[in-house]
């Protein structure tokens, strides 16, 4: 079983409606129910890579603070969240090869 990006991550808490915050080194997710299947696995393997994303792209905070870099990108290209996502995820691949 292989961990889900953390794009995929962020897709999913935002279907399922959850929120995350970094506090210094930690990062706290909170929703209406527990966390339950692939995701946890997922968000234990990828929660640095989680950390270092919400504070450089998303303000600490997922959603993405007003004014985050990440909400910048949706402006620049007045598109949704979604799509800024994807632009963001190509740019990291693009970046990484």
């Amino acid at each position: 079983m292989r961990a889900q990006t953390t794009i995929q991550i962020l897709r999913c808490l935002t279907l399922g409606r959850y929120t995350a915050a970094v506090a210094g080194d930690e990062l706290r997710i909170r929703g209406s129910q527990p966390l339950t299947g692939l995701r946890p696995v997922s968000i234990v393997a990828r929660r640095v890579e989680l950390v270092a994303f919400l504070a450089e792209w998303g303000g600490g905070v997922w959603p993405p603070s007003p004014g985050s870099e990440l909400r910048e990108v949706g402006q620049f290209l007045d598109c949704g969240l979604g799509t800024a996502l994807d632009v963001v995820e190509a740019a990291q691949r693009r970046h990484a090869a």
